[in-house]
């Protein structure tokens, strides 16, 4: 089950299920226990993360909770349009061994969703601040979605071939990025 796939149990982390709660319709009774409606959503993940997303995990030397993770971020920095070229600067900057600074980690962190960060918010300290911390946070900063964890394990190859290593906002009313 995945429970005993995911991560060893970190210290810092806020909520130890976060990303494995699989976001989807469900279907529960008025009266479910809590420890049902998880298990649902834990079970379906299960689904989701199939024998081949398993395979392509290994195949990029990660863990689940790398991919995870990753897709939890890129989640959180754009539409679904843009998930594999988001992933694929990611993956660059990992291959770097540079800092992600993912905007998204920063809003988990402060706990408020906004367009610009003082300098301070960038420097808070947190396991989860990818403008402090290389690499991944420490675990996921959401429950991720398929076609976030799709956009984990296979980023655009183009801009992953060409090195792509930036992005940005590029009309803020629409969500538009702009990549270099």
């Amino acid at each position: 089950d995945i429970v005993s796939l995911m991560d060893d149990e970190k210290e810092d982390v806020k909520y130890q299920l976060e990303g494995y709660l699989f976001p989807d319709t469900y279907e529960i009774f008025i009266n479910s226990a809590p420890e049902t409606i998880i298990n649902k959503m834990l079970n379906q993940f299960e689904q989701v993360y199939s024998d081949d997303f398993l395979q392509r995990t290994q195949e990029l030397n990660m863990t689940i909770g790398d991919i995870v993770t990753m897709a939890s971020i890129i989640e959180g920095e754009g539409k679904p349009q843009d998930f594999k070229k988001i992933s694929a600067v990611f993956h660059n900057r990992l291959k770097a061994d540079d800092k992600l600074m993912s905007c998204a980690t920063v809003q988990y962190v402060i706990g408020v969703r906004k367009f610009q960060f003082t300098r301070e918010e960038l420097d808070t300290p947190s396991p989860y601040n990818t403008y402090q911390v290389g690499g991944l946070p420490i675990a996921p900063i959401s429950n991720p979605g398929r076609q976030a964890i799709e956009a984990a394990l296979y980023p655009d190859e183009e801009y992953l071939g060409e090195g792509y290593y930036f992005f940005c906002s590029q009309d803020p009313e629409n969500g538009e990025l702009a990549f270099a």
